[in-house]
């Protein structure tokens, strides 16, 4: 499926919440946040989106597209990827997720991994949960954006 056709639903302008923790045992700081997704290009989709960190505006842009190999995304956050932006590749599943996942370089050690699960609803509201790989442990979850449909 093409990522375009998988995202219908979630295109438009949402309201909600984030949720963002840096390690699994903290407790999950809440913030307002909005998103806008559109279709770009023909056959690209782009995530905007706003939340905040202690009181500190942040964003993000994913610009997803598709292929026969499956799903891709380019990904850049003013606090998660700044400076830079990670490339991520993964699958739209059967259960109507799109799972995109891709590592990046630690200061010491292995690389550690960024996953984000895209889940477009029914056009009523979408959901967006990205988590932390740290090599030799499960992956946990660090945000989780819940949408409605903005009135």
């Amino acid at each position: 499926m093409k990522i375009v056709e998988f995202l219908a639903p979630f295109t438009g302008s949402w309201q909600g919440h984030n949720r963002f923790r840096f390690m699994p045992t903290d407790e999950y700081q809440e913030s307002v946040s909005a998103a806008t997704v559109a279709v770009t290009a023909k056959d690209f989709v782009t995530i905007e989106y706003t939340w905040s960190q202690e009181g500190q505006p942040q964003n993000g842009l994913l610009l997803l597209g598709s292929g026969p190999a499956g799903a891709t995304a380019v990904w850049v956050d003013s606090f998660h990827a700044a400076p830079q932006w990670l490339t991520l590749s993964g699958t739209i599943d059967d259960d109507g997720v799109a799972r995109l996942a891709c590592t990046y370089p630690a200061p010491e050690g292995p690389d550690w991994g960024w996953q984000i699960h895209v889940e477009p609803g029914d056009g009523n509201g979408g959901r967006i949960t990205m988590h932390n790989v740290v090599p030799g442990h499960d992956p946990y979850q660090v945000v989780e954006a819940t949408y409605r449909r903005q009135a």
